[in-house]
């Protein structure tokens, strides 16, 4: 299969991002939501010159005047000309990147309560109001921080994705979910704040770079307990890229009751027929006639592939979950270059 995807970096943005190979580079970032420098978009202003460090582009039959000779023999291009041909394109861009797109700059506002949904016995589904001024891009994983009075306590809410129309997404809210696990101190102001209608302070959003460039390969794609929404933002994010290979989501909760998102799993499984996904279950229900595997995903994964020699693997989850399932996928032949182990939770 020849991949139509490539990965485009940016190293002094810190852009890293998909594209289309059937378009011109700035055709192809704006559809993934990616402004860079432009202006005329016909090849004769050159605001959108670029240096490229590493890959290749296709120039044929593109006007390419405004470059001098010893731009191009320094791999200068117009952005707006050139298609890139490889899987990488590592590129400097000569001009600056309107710092109007610029969302990597967390504020603090205040936010109301506006609904909760108990999804599990443990965690809440709770949506919350954020002024206009809170926009980010949907091609990043976002997240905020509650701020409590008079504590330094940091933890990550990773946003649900619930509408990807748009250039930069403000429905006037967003969903989080809150799970009662977390730190003792945090747990006790959120059981008092948690009501609809009462006021909190949240910080963001703030963008998760730690998003791995993903390679033309099957992939796999093993998640735990509530790291399953950041698993899944990022699935989300591969398919509406393009990506053709096949995926697989392999998740592991506890028990029935703990499932998150399986709703979501499904619907994604529905939209791209390269997707599909298994839960597994650590505690067997005896009067559970349905489809899910249980006891561990080291134990169950090897029913599933009995050889992943050929697949990148993405995993997410808490330390000894990383370690078990790691030893088992190495077992079952994966390379530790094709393994992202995803540790900034």
């Amino acid at each position: 299969m020849i991949s139509k995807l490539t990965n485009i970096i940016i190293p002094a943005y810190q852009l890293n991002y998909n594209i289309e190979r059937n378009k011109n580079i700035i055709q192809a970032s704006l559809s993934r939501n990616i402004k860079l420098p432009f202006s005329c978009r016909s090849g004769v202003c050159g605001t959108c010159k670029a240096k490229v460090l590493k890959g290749k582009v296709n120039k044929n039959n593109k006007v390419n005047h405004v470059l001098t000779e010893s731009e191009k023999n320094d791999n200068i291009i117009l952005t707006c000309q050139a298609e890139a041909i490889s899987d990488l394109l590592e590129l400097e861009m000569l001009s600056p990147i309107s710092k109007q797109l610029d969302n990597e700059k967390p504020k603090e506002m205040i936010s109301e309560i506006l609904s909760i949904k108990q999804v599990t016995t443990k965690i809440k589904d709770i949506k919350i109001s954020v002024s206009k001024r809170f926009t980010f891009i949907p091609n990043k994983l976002s997240y905020i921080e509650i701020i409590i009075p008079g504590s330094d306590i940091k933890e990550k809410y990773y946003i649900l994705y619930k509408n990807k129309n748009n250039n930069h997404i403000n429905c006037g809210h967003i969903n989080i979910l809150v799970d009662k696990r977390k730190n003792i101190n945090l747990n006790k102001y959120l059981e008092k704040t948690l009501a609809i209608g009462e006021i909190i302070t949240i910080k963001g959003p703030y963008l998760d770079n730690n998003f791995p460039s993903f390679p033309d390969k099957p992939t796999l794609f093993l998640s735990k307990n509530i790291n399953i929404i950041k698993t899944l933002n990022i699935i989300n994010e591969l398919l509406a890229s393009g990506f053709e290979y096949p995926i697989m989501l392999i998740s592991y909760f506890d028990k029935k009751k703990d499932i998150l998102l399986m709703e979501e799993m499904h619907k994604l499984q529905f939209l791209y027929k390269n997707f599909s996904y298994k839960i597994t279950l650590f505690n067997k229900d005896p009067s559970n006639t349905s489809r899910f595997l249980f006891g561990s995903v080291a134990k169950n994964i090897n029913k599933i592939f009995p050889d992943l020699g050929l697949h990148y693997i993405y995993m997410n989850g808490e330390n000894d979950f990383l370690i078990e399932i790691n030893k088992k996928i190495i077992e079952l032949g994966s390379k530790e270059e094709n393994i992202f182990i995803d540790k900034n939770n």
